[in-house]
């Protein structure tokens, strides 16, 4: 496959750069060079601009030129970064249990193949998410350098696409106020924040703190979120609502004609489509969660001697979302058996026979009056819960690290640093939903607390009826009417409803303990450069990564749904015995098994800076690690080369192979995540399975370059290219119910005995259904097919003198070639994805992220001794949304549209200490472009809050 694809944007698009990169070289004043610090992507001291490497510096000034952005708003502006987790997103499988969270995706490789660093050190990670950023105070940061090149070598597994170095005000001396808000239509941001340095003769402290606070956003607050369903059929509409739909059924399981829609169903916020009452779950999510985030940071740094320094780091981060909001019920997973049926005599049966005569007609000899009815619906919908709002839980995460070093110069002339840094991430989740065997045993007029299903009499005394028909619902939240057919005798009490739900506990605990080790000096080699200076480091890494449960949630301690004898009496199920694919006790969310695991990674490292010549550097790198058991070990080299081919060019270049070790709960247990399935028209379970055969995932990775430097302009352009093998991905359950409807594998199917049907039967449930009754998913971890990627990062900016002040223009981005990816292949030998190239594609039914082809910023500055201003332009590339044999007649659903927006800010120095900053983001007040998804747009991409005006000031005590 050639480098580069025959593509004449594209094209056009490197001549423009790089001719403007050329023309563009006048004569001025050199920069002042920085002092030699080590810079992220080598042990050896250097300065950015010297790097053979590709590393950006993002400083404390160029943050502050743009308003002091909070860590997500950061993230989410680099153009090298996509699909970035950061705001709410309960839809998509990155996005499930990800509230108050984080990440950096450099290129859109994954955020799991992106390196977080904290001083150069590691910091614990989330299982296939990578290092939740949030704990880190935006006070705290003194700048950020980013790599963009795989660093395995160096710092090994999870540099495999890049490192973000985040390095803290170590020399801060005073005390700094700054408090901001920023406010949204319908909500608002505000954060405040200290930093307090002190020093004296032989050492220096640092003590950070900061506190910010989100307002929620309702998705009913922007009318683009909720969309008609002729428009955007999977915009958040359901096809199990309540009002609900129900089939006339003569008993349990004897159903005498299809589906009839509840006559109340559009009146009360419902839409009549296809067949089925559809209901706007999305009515009662959020676009952002009510959130708190308490961060507090201290580095403590002693000067021993002149050649020794100790450093002493801690942080401590609280991220809470106290009232996270859902759907007020969950569509159940399991319909139209025989513990959804309602009997003729449940009293709001009757009453809704009684206000809607021929709404029951008679049917193969079953009078109307004796029929009864299966439900397909779920237990609360347009009337909400609890006075009419959202299902309510929870997401709670603290985040601890500490650190303590040793640093400096022995013997005269080697170097050395040493470390124990220790990070330990704990979050608690907690989420309601409703207990299928209650419910069963409610539709019988059994239901309630105090009522015993064996001894007690239907609607009598404790024993409650639960009324799933319209005429229980007496004001509908989606649209605020009165129902005329309430009837409050046979309406659901709240104590019902109580009882009926539970919350699914869960807490995870993933722990990181890394001891590093490094020497460096000279070799006393001389080469015509300058001397070959070298590095030689050892790290020990213990990992642990713990899940615990509620009871309720433990499938080893509850894995059936039903579990009364008295519901086999009932009918309601044939037996108690669940077997396989066991969900648990509950309707929609199921539950999942406790895990314990840990391990000790270790590695060895080397690496020469070796000066050629005056002009010509280079840098080699190898990295060995030993992950045990049957991952094994692997061994990673990286040459980087820097020529400075004029006094205005470089040229640089690296080459290396990186790698990632499979996460420890990708090895063992199950997680569980809801996704919507289409040919059951629902979401449903989707377990995940962990693979102990898994082995590293590597790439090869290139990159090549040019700077550009005239002292009034710099520029740079790279190309990169990875190309994966074996990379850690799981299958698509998509794929994998695709291909069981393709081969004929539910029960009575042409090929149900065919070995494709052996192996596809494993891991769909119940055994034999067909797909549009699939209750249940099973996907496995897996080495997939192999992966190569290519494009080009690009940055110009140029400096003049202009109105009694400096200004500059410039622009910035990643322009991404190809996501190719060969065709995927099972164990088994199904193909369950054809070879084909990703990019550009919202990858929604696949194993990857959304990745626009383009995006980048152009920018202008300009500063006076006391004013400052900022205008930035932000660009999205269009990209493919659904296939054209997904959409049919809907094709705007196709594409989901470029988007652009226009950032201002202004920074005043009032006094000496006193500074104001104004930005406004998304000036047009541009809406984000429709995608076919829940929320009807891509959070993962495009910002979805409208106009921002932030204000924010800072005082500098002393």
């Amino acid at each position: 496959m050639s480098l580069f694809k025959t593509n004449i944007s594209v094209l056009k698009l490197f001549t423009l750069i790089f001719g403007f990169m050329l023309v563009s070289q006048l004569q001025a004043e050199q920069r002042d060079v920085m002092e030699e610090i080590v810079v992220t992507g080598s042990y050896i001291k250097g300065s950015p601009e010297d790097a053979a490497l590709p590393v950006d510096v993002i400083t404390r000034a160029d943050l502050q030129d743009v308003g002091d952005p909070t860590i997500v708003e950061m993230v989410r502006n680099l153009g090298i970064t996509s699909a970035n987790v950061g705001e709410s997103n309960q839809f998509a499988s990155i996005g499930q249990g990800a509230a108050g969270i984080a990440t950096v995706n450099l290129r859109g490789l994954g955020s799991a193949r992106t390196m977080v660093l904290i001083n150069g050190r590691r910091q614990v990670t989330i299982p296939t998410r990578g290092v939740d950023i949030s704990a880190i105070p935006s006070s705290a940061i003194g700048r950020v350098e980013v790599l963009k090149d795989g660093a395995a070598a160096l710092y090994g597994s999870d540099a495999i696409g890049g490192v973000v170095n985040f390095i803290t005000r170590s020399n801060f001396e005073g005390l700094e106020f700054h408090a901001a808000n920023q406010s949204i239509e319908d909500a608002g941001d505000q954060d405040i924040s200290v930093i307090y340095g002190l020093a004296g003769n032989k050492w220096h402290w640092t003590v950070a703190a900061e506190h910010e606070h989100r307002d929620e956003l309702r998705a009913r607050d922007r009318d683009w979120a909720l969309v008609p369903f002729g428009q955007n059929p999977q915009g958040g509409w359901s096809s199990i609502g309540n009002p609900g739909t129900f089939f006339p059924s003569a008993a349990p399981g004897v159903l005498l004609a299809g589906g009839t829609p509840d006559p109340n169903c559009d009146s009360l916020g419902g839409s009549f489509q296809a067949g089925f009452c559809r209901f706007r779950y999305t009515f009662f999510d959020n676009l952002i969660e009510d959130t708190d985030s308490y961060k507090l940071f201290t580095e403590y740094n002693y000067d021993i001697s002149e050649d020794a320094t100790m450093h002493i780091e801690a942080l401590y981060s609280n991220v809470d979302v106290p009232e996270w909001k859902t759907s007020p019920a969950y569509p159940p997973q399991s319909l139209l058996g025989p513990d959804r049926f309602i009997a003729a005599s449940h009293p709001g049966l009757i009453d809704m026979k009684a206000q809607n005569p021929g709404l029951f007609t008679d049917l193969f000899g079953v009078p109307a009056a004796f029929q009864g009815a299966t439900i397909w619906g779920r237990m609360v919908g347009s009337a909400g819960i609890r006075g009419g709002g959202p299902e309510e839980g929870s997401r709670e995460a603290d985040q601890y690290r500490f650190s303590i070093g040793l640093n400096g110069i022995a013997f005269d002339e080697l170097g050395y640093d040493f470390a124990i840094t220790y990070s330990n991430r704990e979050r608690t989740s907690a989420t309601a939903d409703m207990y299928v065997e209650r419910m069963a045993f409610a539709f019988d007029g059994l239901g309630g607390v105090g009522c015993d299903p064996a001894t007690g009499t239907p609607g009598v005394g404790p024993c409650e009826y639960y009324n799933p028909f319209s005429n229980a619902i007496e004001i509908s939240s989606i649209n605020g009417k009165v129902n005329p057919q309430f009837n409050p005798a046979v309406a659901n009490s709240d104590a019902l409803l109580d009882w009926l739900t539970d919350r699914l506990e869960s807490e995870e605990r993933n722990e990181l303990l890394v001891v590093d080790l490094v020497f460096n000096g000279e070799t006393g080699i001389d080469l015509g450069g300058g001397n070959v200076s070298w590095a030689l480091g050892a790290q020990s890494r213990r990992e642990r990564f713990q899940l615990d449960l509620n009871d309720v949630t433990n499938l080893d301690k509850n894995p059936c749904p039903f579990n009364d004898p008295q519901s086999i009496v009932l009918g309601n199920v044939s037996t108690l015995n669940c077997g396989d694919g066991a969900t648990g006790l509950f309707a929609f969310l199921s539950g999942t098994t406790e895990v314990r695991n840990k391990r000790t990674i270790y590695g060895l490292f080397g690496e020469l800076a070796i000066p050629l010549s005056d002009t010509v550097d280079m840098q080699a790198a190898i990295r060995y690690e030993d992950y045990g058991g049957k991952v094994g070990t692997t061994i990673d080299p990286k040459l980087a080369v820097r020529w400075q081919a004029t006094d205005w060019l470089t040229v640089r270049g690296s080459a290396s192979t990186t790698f990632r070790g499979p996460p420890q709960s990708l090895l063992s247990g199950r997680g569980t995540a809801l996704a919507f399935v289409g040919a059951a028209l629902a979401f449903k379970a989707i377990d995940t399975v962990g693979n102990a055969n898994l082995v590293p995932e590597e790439a090869t990775t290139i990159n090549f370059g040019f700077i550009v430097d005239t002292g009034n302009f710099l520029g740079s352009i790279d190309y990169w290219n990875f190309d994966f093998s074996d990379p850690l991905q799981v299958e698509s359950f998509d794929a994998i119910l695709g291909q069981y409807a393709a081969n004929g594998c539910a029960d009575g199917g042409a090929g149900v005995g065919s070995a494709n049907c052996i192996a596809l039967r494993a891991q769909v449930f119940p055994l034999g259904t067909t797909a549009a009754s699939v209750q249940r998913i099973e996907r496995n971890w897996i080495n997939g097919a192999d992966i190569q990627t290519s494009g080009i990062d690009f940055s110009a900016s140029y400096s003049f003198e202009a109105l009694a002040g400096d200004a500059s223009v410039g622009f910035e981005g990643t322009y991404t070639f190809e996501f190719d990816s060969d065709a995927l292949v099972l164990d088994s030998g199904i193909e369950v994805a054809p070879a084909q190239d990703y990019v550009g594609r919202l990858n929604d039914i696949n194993s990857f992220t959304p990745l626009p082809e383009l995006k980048g910023n152009i920018f202008a500055t300009w500063k006076s001794n006391r004013h400052s201003v900022k205008y930035v332009m932000r660009y999205t590339d269009e990209y493919k949304d659904k296939d054209a044999s997904l959409v049919g007649s809907l094709t705007h659903l196709a594409t989901i549209d470029d988007h652009l927006t226009h950032d201002i800010h202004y920074n005043v120095d009032v006094t000496e200490r006193f500074n104001v900053s104004l930005s406004v983001f998304n000036l047009t007040d541009e809406d984000p472009p429709l995608a076919a998804l829940d929320l009807n747009y891509d959070p993962l991409t495009h910002n979805g809050f409208g106009r921002m005006i932030k204000l924010g000031v800072t005082y500098t005590a002393f």
